[in-house]
């Protein structure tokens, strides 16, 4: 997230934080961010709260992360200070946890959801409520046992389960949690905002390394090498559980060795295939937190993968899930810090670029992925080996990404001509054809190939590579092959592309598709005069003139006036139309929290007007069971609500993942 903290994102922050843990943390967390860093005599300046209700707001942020401090040496006086983004990532705790149970199983969505709650715990205090909660399901079953058996005729109660089994199993889960990064340690700096770190190192770093001052280029240089090395030791400490986990011989590749490949493929053995005994005990003392930033990356695979699909096809995007699976257990974190990660100093912290080969793919391909599905055939003659099996060494550069779609000017036209004549693979037919069999297959569809020549067994590692060479010439390249059998992805290219086709929705469907048309042209060609927009956009003047000045108000357009002489007259003047993508997807942002801040206050509005019922959902004789305990009245104003409820929330979701591709990704 962005240092600067806009005004509609700290009063999404605010609410997020009062409809989860209540007014008086919120109170504080906005007075922080709008007051900046306070001790507890100006927060209660601001806020007219007392000491004791601060201190307990105070408490409840800084449980949950949301807070920095600073203790002054001199005076011995705390100063605190809003952290904006675990504040935001509220909004994503329920795409976290459906992603946890889709790739980890439910017993590891339990305990990530326990976490979330608590907020950074000790291993002791988490086991501590895990035994409590399964006392009380053994007591439950003990009890409903009990009265089956004095009443015969009522059918067998069914046995509370519970998705963690006992205290080793859960410990096995945190391990587990632990080397894929989900979850990493507090240590002493974790509540030390970043400025005041970099400030301490970059201190001390000139007192112990350069007493003498910085000076000149290559002085420079060594200073912003050793600032860089002594800020990944800092930031690596939070990795410390993950790698005694390591040293102990407890990974899960070395386990898998040594059971000699025991569990499922691509699963990561936490669903009860694994032995929960070959797992360390932890340090009790051991003060863990959800991992956000990891999370975040795992949330980019799922859309980047939702991508592939739709570009290319389903069985292409199974392949594709599987590449970034591998490559992203090297990836901590979807943004390089610019001070950390130079030089070779992101090597150990999970930040260059990771590159995985062919061989590990098919090893992790579920066998119930079949990779013959999807790929057209054409004969050999006409497959261009050397272009397919192109290698790139280098990443392309981020400054010269083409343009999604290619802003073209006639669109529509070349997209109607080149379809019937540009089979799946991008070779056209020859004079002859007939394109009534050819039509272009879709991957993953039912559509008719036509076969060049009798389809020939291939084997699943050939099949594999032609997936691999189908993502690699897709139009938006997802991979990379940088050497012979080795695939990288270049994530920046790739949200780029993602980031532009989001604008490019939005686009069109605020001003239709004849305004993505002149954004497109905008985008490609840089500034033009209004007399030039006609003939390059084939539109009439007066249909350019009135789309250009609606999509002015909207904020995707500009013009510029360049006078000619002093005068400044308009018969002597220039007008340049241009289009900023980056000033563009920082306004559709700003739009994006205020529709997410109205969703939140409209669901508060809702929630007022039905307080009474609210307020009798809430007895421990309703509690559960609203449908035959309240009358019809009652029930049905409940159940709109909750239907309101619903469709808000999910608004909120589609919004969060706006905001997720144009800024965090």
């Amino acid at each position: 997230m962005a240092s600067l903290v806009t005004k509609d994102l700290a009063e999404l922050c605010s609410l997020l934080i009062d409809e989860v843990y209540g007014e008086l943390p919120s109170r504080i967390f906005s007075v922080l961010l709008n007051r900046g860093r306070s001790s507890i005599g100006q927060l209660g300046q601001y806020t007219s709260m007392t000491p004791r209700q601060l201190r307990h707001g105070l408490a409840v942020l800084i449980q949950q992360n949301l807070l920095y401090y600073h203790v002054d040496n001199d005076t011995k006086m705390a100063v605190y200070e809003a952290n904006p983004e675990p504040a935001y990532n509220l909004i994503r705790t329920g795409k976290i946890l459906e992603m946890v149970e889709s790739a980890y199983g439910p017993a590891v969505k339990d305990v990530m959801q326990s976490l979330l709650l608590l907020g950074q715990t000790r291993v002791l205090d988490l086991k501590a409520a895990y035994e409590d909660k399964m006392k009380l399901s053994a007591d439950a079953a003990q009890l409903a046992n009990s009265n089956f058996d004095l009443d015969r005729d009522t059918p067998a109660p069914k046995k509370p389960t519970l998705p963690v089994k006992s205290v080793a199993h859960l410990n096995s889960i945190i391990c587990r949690l632990a080397e894929a990064e989900l979850v990493d340690v507090v240590h002493n700096l974790t509540f030390t905002s970043p400025e005041d770190i970099q400030k301490d190192v970059g201190e001390r770093v000139t007192r112990v390394k350069f007493p003498g001052g910085v000076k000149g280029g290559k002085g420079k240089m060594e200073f912003d090498e050793a600032v860089a090395m002594e800020l990944c030791k800092i930031r690596r400490e939070s990795k410390t559980l993950k790698r005694k986990l390591e040293e102990s011989g407890a990974s899960i590749a070395k386990r898998r060795k040594l059971m000699n490949g025991g569990g499922v493929n691509g699963v990561n053995g936490v669903n009860g295939d694994h032995d929960a005994d070959a797992d360390p005990v932890l340090d009790p003392r051991q003060v863990i937190r959800v991992n956000y930033e990891k999370c975040l990356v795992e949330l980019r695979n799922r859309r980047l993968v939702q991508f592939a699909s739709e570009m290319i096809g389903d069985t292409t995007s199974y392949v594709y899930a599987v590449v970034l699976r591998q490559l992203t257990k090297k990836v901590s974190r979807c943004r390089t810090d610019p001070i950390m990660d130079i030089g070779d100093m992101g090597d150990e912290d999970g930040t260059r670029q990771p590159v995985v080969d062919t061989m590990e793919i098919l090893d992790n391909l579920p066998t119930t992925i079949d990779p013959s599905n999807g790929l057209a055939k054409v004969s050999r003659s006409r497959i261009n080996k050397l272009s397919a099996e192109a290698v790139n060494p280098d990443a392309p550069n981020p400054h010269k990404i083409p343009l999604l779609d290619g802003g073209d000017d006639n669109d529509d036209d070349e997209d109607d001509n080149d379809e019937s004549d540009v089979e799946m693979n991008g070779n056209h037919e020859s004079e002859g054809e007939s394109d009534k069999d050819t039509k272009a297959g879709v991957n993953g569809t039912a559509g008719k190939v036509r076969f060049a020549e009798p389809p020939q067994k291939e084997g699943r590692l050939d099949m594999l590579r032609q997936h691999l060479y189908l993502l690699a010439e897709n139009k938006v390249p997802f991979i990379r092959q940088c050497a012979p059998g080795k695939w990288a992805v270049d994530f920046r290219f790739l949200v780029q592309h993602l980031r532009e086709a989001e604008l490019d929705t939005v686009i069109e469907r605020t001003v239709g598709r004849q305004g993505l048309r002149l954004v497109r042209i905008l985008r490609k060609k840089g500034k033009l005069d209004e007399k030039a927009l006609p003939n390059i956009s084939l539109m009439k003047k007066s249909d350019v003139q009135n789309k250009m000045l609606e999509m002015e108000v909207a904020g995707f357009v500009d013009i510029q006036e360049v006078p000619r002489d002093n005068s400044r007259t308009a018969n002597r003047t220039i007008f340049l139309w241009y289009t900023d993508t980056e000033r563009c997807i920082h306004t559709l942002l700003n739009n994006t929290y205020k529709t997410a801040t109205r969703c939140l206050q409209r669901l508060s509005v809702h929630r007022r007007k039905e307080k009474d019922v609210l307020l009798l959902t809430k007895r421990t004789d309703v509690k559960g069971r609203e449908k035959d305990m309240m009358q019809k009245e009652y029930y049905d104003r409940f159940a709109k609500l909750l239907e309101i409820e619903r469709k808000l929330l999910g608004h909120m979701m589609r919004m969060d993942e706006m905001v997720a591709v144009l800024r965090d990704y």
